[in-house]
């Protein structure tokens, strides 16, 4: 269905579609009490669902796996954007994520915790969201440049985690 310019049935993903009823599950008690709960008349629905939520993980790693290996295929992205996106990704974004969350500390809208903080921190310095690779690929636009993009973020990921997760804690001490 298509109104005006927006295709709702792509913005609409099934799980944004999820998303919205586990709002509005989680939101109206009546509904709650009746899916979720040792007594709920309809928790075998609420198992089911949950079942097939704990496949998710596994999925998304088979997706990634795909995407990567689609990205050892090569695709028309030159070396100098995927250097240019893996120092943004992993040198400017955690330098800014420092900046932001001291910031945001000092002006009070961030408790003192220093365990909250290094968590808002490793949030800048993460590979890019699988997301987007799922989004290019239900547009069917740019899969290949995702997929090549994908695969040396998270070739570096390792150790770019690494030695943020040492910068950020001792930042937080």
């Amino acid at each position: 269905m298509i109104i005006g310019h927006i295709d709702f049935q792509k913005v609409f993903a099934p799980s944004t579609i999820a998303a919205i009823f586990g709002f509005i599950i989680g939101l109206v008690s009546p509904i709650r009490k009746i899916l979720i709960g040792d007594d709920a008349p309809l928790r075998a629905v609420y198992s089911s669902v949950s079942l097939i939520g704990d496949a998710a993980i596994p999925c998304m790693t088979l997706i990634i796996g795909a995407n990567l290996l689609r990205g050892l295929r090569g695709s028309g992205v030159g070396p100098l954007i995927i250097l240019g996106v893996i120092a943004i990704r992993y040198i400017i974004m955690p330098l800014l994520g420092i900046v932001i969350v001291k910031a945001a500390n000092h002006f009070g809208m961030v408790d003192s915790d220093s365990l909250f903080q290094f968590t808002l921190m490793l949030q800048y310095a993460l590979p890019p969201a699988m997301n987007v690779g799922t989004i290019s690929q239900l547009l069917e636009t740019g899969q290949n440049e995702c997929s090549i993009i994908f695969l040396w973020t998270y070739a570096v990921a390792a150790f770019a985690l690494t030695l943020w997760s040492t910068i950020f804690m001792f930042v937080v001490a």
